[in-house]
């Protein structure tokens, strides 16, 4: 693998994949959206940057160098949880990617790897591989699905490999979102009892250096067909990572595990089946939730302490 297109070079996967791919010498054709370069001012002789809305990328296919071996395609809208059931946004999201499909073809890609997420399974409740039947709830899974299908579909009748990933729930130290692992980080580092539910349902956490990794061990030997779950493969009830935090940042302070009742009878589940990717493309992870969560919990004590 020697040339790549990233689309949605600017998120958060994207520019780590970008910053991997770049580390180990392949010569990366970045897109981003239109006065979103995160990229400028960067001295990468091997990154390219377009700054092009995908929407429009047909007209652009004379751009792309005619050797790219590998896309891998990360662009999406609609993703924050408020807007994931904007219907609009989400066919938006299947009419672009198959745009970037027809790309792919018009400058000769022979591989394309995309991007799913266990959002689309949660109520599978059980351990996510090739077989896992979807049951998304919103319209952002059920798009992820669509097109899951209409791009094999479209692969397999233009004899390109479509290999499709399935990436467990992602932490590091510079994303910061809004669940559970960060709200019990923030409140136990302000000196604040965190209220959670039991936490009894079973999930997986992968730290983004290994989602980089899997990336471009699919992307290099993946099998045509394939769903490749991501991820670190820990399967734990949720209250074992709260404990992991609570223990690393002061075991002394309280923990309000159970004060607040379930909103339904029926649990989500994010559990990873590593074995196909393991026995295709040797990936194996590498950074243990204890280390990968330490990071984390550093690199936010450290903002705390400048702001504060």
């Amino acid at each position: 693998m020697k040339k790549v297109l990233v689309t949605g070079a600017g998120g958060f996967i994207g520019r780590n994949l970008v910053r991997g791919l770049i580390r180990q010498g392949i010569e990366v054709y970045a897109t981003v959206y239109p006065g979103h370069n995160i990229y400028a001012g960067e001295n990468a002789p091997n990154l390219h940057v377009y700054s092009l809305d995908l929407n429009q990328i047909l007209n652009h296919i004379a751009d792309f160098p005619k050797d790219i071996e590998v896309m891998y395609h990360f662009a999406w809208n609609g993703v924050k949880p408020e807007i994931r059931n904007e219907l609009d946004i989400q066919i938006g999201n299947v009419n672009m990617s198959l745009d970037c499909m027809k790309l792919a073809i018009a400058i000769g890609i022979r591989r394309i790897v995309f991007p799913g997420s266990t959002n689309e399974y949660l109520y599978y409740g059980k351990p996510l591989n090739k077989e896992a039947l979807p049951s998304p709830h919103d319209a952002y899974g059920a798009a992820k699905i669509a097109l899951r299908y209409l791009c094999s579909d479209f692969a397999s009748r233009n004899d390109i490999d479509f290999i499709y990933t399935i990436i467990a729930g992602i932490y590091a130290a510079d994303r910061r979102d809004n669940n559970v692992i960060f709200y019990t980080i923030d409140k136990l580092l302000h000196r604040e009892k965190p209220s959670l539910t039991k936490l009894e349902q079973l999930w997986d956490y992968v730290y983004i250096d290994d989602v980089v990794s899997a990336l471009i061990a699919v992307g290099e030997r993946g099998k045509d067909g394939a769903v490749y779950a991501i991820g670190h493969g820990d399967n734990w009830p949720l209250r074992n990572y709260i404990r992991i935090i609570h223990r690393k940042i002061d075991p002394s302070l309280p923990l309000g595990i159970g004060e607040i009742p379930y909103n339904s009878d029926k649990l989500p589940c994010s559990c990873i089946d590593l074995t196909d990717i393991r026995r295709d493309t040797g990936f194996e992870p590498r950074i243990d939730f204890e280390t990968g969560i330490s990071r984390v919990i550093d690199c936010v004590r450290g903002d705390m302490e400048i702001s504060g």
